[in-house]
């Protein structure tokens, strides 16, 4: 996928994260959970694309993400705050399938999800 498609995707996400925020976190929970997830795919990809540290066509797969570990032996690379990163994405990736699966969640936990995921915008930058 090009970066403009990761970028056009980033922004659909991000437009149905607020859309969730704006509706309701609680009422929402499983939508803003699998946005955050994929909007976090999304952007990861293009700031590692942007310093050519993966090819154009990459395309993660969320679970991916679960585990330092995973990651590593999947893909050899090292890049700036990785670790820092790969912490708020796992973080993510394990309220990911606590919001989206099951009984409703409390309107913390949901926060929770938001609060990671501005992080993980902060610690990768401008896009």
């Amino acid at each position: 996928m090009r970066i403009e498609e990761h970028k056009k995707a980033l922004e659909e996400h991000e437009r149905n994260i607020r859309r969730c925020i704006d509706e309701g976190l609680e009422e929402n929970q499983r939508n803003l959970g699998y946005n955050i997830s994929q909007a976090c795919i999304e952007m990861l990809s293009i700031y590692l694309i942007k310093m050519r540290l993966v090819p154009l066509s990459v395309n993660f797969d969320h679970r991916l993400f679960k585990s330092s570990k995973a990651f590593d032996s999947a893909l050899k690379i090292d890049f700036p705050s990785k670790s820092k990163i790969l912490g708020l994405m796992k973080g993510i990736e394990e309220r990911r399938n606590y919001l989206c699966y099951g009984k409703r969640k409390s309107y913390s936990d949901c926060e929770e999800m938001v609060e990671l995921y501005n992080k993980l915008k902060d610690v990768i930058g401008d896009l």
